[in-house]
């Protein structure tokens, strides 16, 4: 066996261990957002918010080099067709490895708007997505999972990860979006004070 076909054999495995960790994602993000909202009315950065201000940059960088690595990992590895939104998705995460790593480098937190900036749109395209596939689940005869959303044959309301009851991809890919917009919002804030 090749080391690719050994991972292949690893997919449920590897994907419990992602969809975990996304869950547990899910958790700090409402920790951080209880903590934006509270110091946006206070108008001052509490000292986890400042935390994440400083190493901010890190953070992000982080988060989509680990959204970029899974996603190519379900297409690659795992074979799962990505769908059009899923393309439209990784138009948006991608290019972030490549700037956060350069504004690491030259420690240049301006990037913190385009950051902003590519993460909204991005997290738009996953609602949409997200809201595709919770349709084809919950009314399976009105919006069939199996029709292709374009001529590549493959369907956006297809769901190859369905955890938790709950997440699938493209729910991972906007937790990962959303982590950065929180990211990169709380190192313009702290640019504010």
């Amino acid at each position: 066996m090749t080391f690719l076909s050994d991972l292949m054999g690893l997919t449920p495995v590897l994907t419990d261990g992602i969809t975990t960790l996304v869950l547990a994602m899910h958790v700090v993000i409402a920790v951080l957002v209880l903590f934006l909202i509270h110091d946006v009315l206070k108008k001052k950065l509490s000292p986890p918010l400042l935390w994440v201000s400083r190493h901010g940059l890190l953070l992000m960088f982080s988060v989509a080099l680990v959204a970029t690595s899974v996603s190519l990992f379900f297409s690659e590895i795992a074979m799962f067709q990505p769908c059009r939104f899923c393309w439209m998705q990784r138009i948006f995460m991608y290019p972030q490895v490549i700037l956060l790593g350069g504004a690491l480098f030259w420690k240049d937190r301006n990037i913190a708007r385009y950051i902003l900036l590519l993460s909204l749109v991005g997290i738009a395209i996953s609602i949409f997505h997200y809201g595709e596939q919770v349709q084809s689940m919950l009314y399976p005869e009105l919006f069939d999972p199996l029709t292709p959303c374009d001529l590549s044959g493959v369907s956006c309301r297809a769901t190859y990860v369905l955890e938790y009851g709950y997440i699938t991809i493209p729910l991972m890919a906007g937790t990962a979006f959303l982590l950065n917009i929180i990211g990169s919002t709380t190192m313009l804030l702290a640019k504010k004070n």
